[in-house]
């Protein structure tokens, strides 16, 4: 992987890389674009659907929805969210010349939503599930964050597998 990366400064192109390396790299690509396109999915049935109806729970009722929702949008995410980091590093070091730009633009949009969630995101629903329902619009309003990094990662992941695939 790190010899990809030097050959970037040497400029390789797609063209230029071996069959086997190409497969691995493409694998990537598509794995990547499929992370992030599932990850965009959750985030907006999240925004549009989900955090507003959590919203409408009786303040009685919010500690166990709360508590729910954190539980099982863990099993949802979690692996996605792991494969996606994954995939987007090391095709960080992978990427030829003609993706490297919209693969660091990429990797960026996920570093921010993920700082979001784990900075932010993680800690209101905390506070939620221990009874702070008036903190679910400042958590509605921080996952917009969230919502347009995830979408963004689509369209750079798709021009990263053209590029790649081509």
């Amino acid at each position: 992987p790190l010899q990809n990366l030097a050959s970037l400064k040497q400029g390789s192109t797609t063209s230029q890389i071996p069959k086997t390396e190409l497969l691995v790299t493409s694998s990537l690509a598509l794995i990547t674009l499929a992370a992030a396109a599932f990850m965009a999915g959750v985030l907006w049935v999240i925004q549009v659907v989900h955090y507003p109806l959590l919203g409408e729970v009786a303040d009685d009722s919010i500690t166990k929805i709360a508590t729910k929702h954190q539980g099982l949008i863990t099993w949802v995410v979690g692996p996605v969210m792991v494969v996606e980091a994954s995939s987007s590093l090391l095709l960080l070091f992978r990427s030829p010349t003609e993706a490297i730009v919209p693969s660091l633009i990429a990797f960026g949009l996920l570093v921010t939503a993920v700082s979001v969630t784990v900075f932010q995101a993680v800690p209101l629903h905390s506070k939620i599930a221990a009874g702070r329902a008036d903190l679910i619009p400042k958590l509605v309003r921080i996952n917009w964050t969230r919502t347009v990094a995830w979408t963004l990662r689509v369209p750079f992941g798709t021009i990263v597998a053209y590029q790649v695939l081509n």
